[in-house]
């Protein structure tokens, strides 16, 4: 803790070690610098954190915990462990926050960020008291703020898509993969979105389970190409520019099987989802197939207020007595940027 505050006073926050390893000395390279490579990387024995530990007592406390250690990997966490300290940002905030939905606890997210440490932050978590509709969501959603503006700015093909590649060394099954994948597309109702086009409009249509492809997996046998690469560059861009966002599915799937192992891309158009939804899938996609695997139901955590209702609820709010009461303050914040001098520009 004295190390952390003397370094707090040249430093800013994030430049501060998480952990701190004791060693009897610095492993050094040939030429006499440290060699990072031989430096050990953190274990529980080793690792310092200057905090005395307290374990959770009550079972809030004991669910923190384990939302904690199993998001940010680390073991043995007390009551005074600072979650920034141990590695914790935005997003895993809202990882936590979904590990305990799972648990049947709720915290919002402004006290996840205000909170740091388990002690401060557990007098704010509630029990859930009422659960989001566990069933199958369809049908008409309004467009969010930021999809209308995509609409606006009338992109070419509406080509505007998130893709992600995995890799894994030892081969993907390939069922199992076409399992989870339907699964999940099922259980995010928003996955299955498409966007029609009426009288000049565009509106946001959730397909039922039963309203045709959910999804699209293309399996690419490269094992006799001695260099993939183009090939897998190439075939990506097809599926890239594939999607249509008004008959979907707007998740495509292509799975190229290198020598090197297999290469899973991902591709999903940015209107249904974003970088920290990538997170959630991600760790779905994970626990379903390790589930399918070991030969188990798939399951998935609890479903959280839809994407359709939130749409419904922000559609609701920017149209409210609330907003309007803001608006006299905007104007006049308005008609004083107006009257200063622009900025000089070149």
């Amino acid at each position: 803790s004295e190390m952390k505050e003397k370094l707090s006073v040249q430093m800013p926050s994030y430049m501060i070690p998480s952990y701190f390893i004791q060693l009897e000395k610095m492993p050094l390279t040939s030429n006499g610098k440290i060699d990072r490579k031989a430096l050990p990387l953190p274990d529980e024995k080793s690792i310092q954190t200057g905090v005395e530990y307290i374990a959770p007592c009550t079972p809030t406390e004991q669910a923190l915990v384990t939302a904690w250690e199993s998001v940010l990997g680390v073991k043995r966490i007390g009551l005074l462990d600072n979650f920034y300290d141990l590695g914790g940002d935005s997003i895993k905030s809202i990882q936590v926050s979904s590990r305990l939905f799972q648990a049947g606890y709720k915290v919002e997210m402004k006290h996840l960020l205000k909170y740091p440490t388990i002690a401060q932050l557990s007098g704010y978590v509630e029990c859930i008291t009422s659960v989001a509709e566990q069933g199958e969501i369809t049908g008409a959603a309004p467009l969010t703020p930021i999809q209308s503006w995509f609409f606006k700015e009338n992109f070419v093909d509406h080509y505007f898509n998130q893709a992600m590649m995995l890799y894994r060394p030892d081969r993907f099954d390939t069922a199992i993969l076409r399992k989870v994948t339907g699964q999940i597309v099922q259980h995010h109702d928003a996955l299955r979105t498409v966007f029609v086009k009426q009288e000049n409009e565009f509106t946001a249509w959730i397909r039922g389970i039963a309203e045709g492809e959910l999804f699209t997996l293309d399996v690419f046998d490269l094992q006799e190409e001695q260099d993939c690469a183009q090939i897998v560059e190439a075939r990506a861009n097809q599926i890239q520019s594939s999607i249509k966002i008004n008959e979907g599915p707007l998740i495509k799937l292509a799975l190229f099987q290198c020598q090197d192992g297999d290469h899973l891309l991902i591709v999903i158009h940015h209107l249904v989802i974003d970088m920290v939804s990538w997170r959630i899938l991600f760790e779905d996609i994970m626990s379903g197939y390790n589930q399918a695997m070991a030969g188990k139901v798939i399951q998935f955590s609890p479903k959280a207020d839809s994407f359709k209702l939130w749409a419904e609820q922000l559609s609701e709010y920017a149209n409210s007595t609330e907003i309007k009461e803001e608006r006299t303050y905007w104007d006049e914040i308005e008609q004083t940027v107006q009257r200063l001098d622009p900025l000089p520009k070149d």
